[in-house]
C-alpha cells in the first residue's frame, strides 16, 4: 500500500519540461511596462535658510522627553521605595506581635513545668 502511494507521489512530483512557447506566452500576459518618471529637484527649498526653531525643535523635543522620563522614573522609584518601607514596617510589627505571643506561651509552659504536681488521694484497694 505504501509503495503505491510513494510511486504515485513520485509520478506526480517529477519535473516537467515547459512548452516551447511558454516564455512568449508569459511575456504577452504581463502588463506593459510603465513609463519612467522624471525626477526634478527643487533647488529653491534647499536655498531657504532654516528658521532657528526648525533647527532646534528636534534637540529640544529630545531634551524635554528625557527630562520627563527622568522625573517620572524618579517618582516611580520613590513610590516603590516608600511601599517597600511600609511593607517592612508592617512585617516588623507582625514579628513583634508573634514574639510577644510566643513569650507568653513559653512563660505559661515554664510555670507549668516548675509547679509541683498536685497531691493525689491514695488509691483505694480492691478488696474482693
Amino acid at each position: 500500500m505504501s509503495q503505491d502511494i510513494e510511486n504515485e507521489l513520485r509520478r506526480a512530483l517529477r519535473p516537467v519540461e515547459p512548452a516551447a512557447d511558454f516564455t512568449a506566452r508569459v511575456m504577452r500576459a504581463l502588463p506593459p511596462r510603465p513609463a519612467r518618471a522624471e525626477v526634478v529637484l527643487l533647488e529653491a527649498r534647499s536655498r531657504a535658510k532654516p528658521s532657528p526653531w526648525s533647527r532646534l525643535s528636534t534637540p529640544a523635543a529630545l531634551a524635554a522627553s528625557l527630562l520627563v522620563a527622568i522625573v517620572i522614573g524618579r517618582q516611580v522609584a520613590l513610590e516603590h521605595e516608600e511601599r517597600r518601607q511600609l511593607a517592612g514596617i508592617e512585617a516588623s510589627r507582625k514579628l513583634m506581635q508573634a514574639l510577644r505571643v510566643t513569650s507568653q506561651k513559653l512563660d505559661l509552659a515554664y510555670e507549668a513545668v516548675q509547679r509541683p504536681p498536685p497531691a493525689t488521694p491514695p488509691a483505694e484497694e480492691n478488696r474482693s
